[in-house]
């Protein structure tokens, strides 16, 4: 069963919004996609351009708290695992990567169960 896994992230405060979304794109990506594009179905880069609260009050991104959500799905456990040891064997390279573009003490990654609504009978 596939598994969907979310990567909250926060820019490091001395880059700017180009900045960070440039490592992340010609860097860290590059690097997550050759360590481990080979286990992944998907894998997408969203990077958040405002944000409100469901009242309207628009804050901005700083209130949200971080500047961009990946996501990629794994096909299953097998490639979950797989991934863990690859991450482990790459550690060093990946923490050092991690730490040029992002507040790593502000970042998370989440394992997700989706549930797809299907809107065909709303059409």
């Amino acid at each position: 069963m596939p598994i969907k896994m979310l990567v909250m992230v926060r820019r490091r405060a001395d880059l700017s919004p180009a900045e960070f979304r440039d490592g992340y794109e010609n860097s860290h990506s590059r690097i997550a996609v050759r360590l481990f594009g080979h286990l992944w179905l998907s894998y997408r880069r969203n990077y958040l351009k405002s944000a409100r609260n469901f009242f309207g009050d628009q804050s901005g991104i700083d209130v949200v708290g971080f500047d961009a959500v990946s996501e990629f799905v794994l096909r299953d456990e097998a490639a979950a695992d797989e991934m863990g040891r690859i991450a482990r064997e790459h550690a060093e390279m990946l923490q050092e990567d991690e730490a040029r573009w992002f507040d790593v003490s502000h970042c998370w990654k989440i394992s997700c169960e989706t549930i797809e609504e299907e809107l065909g009978a709303f059409a």
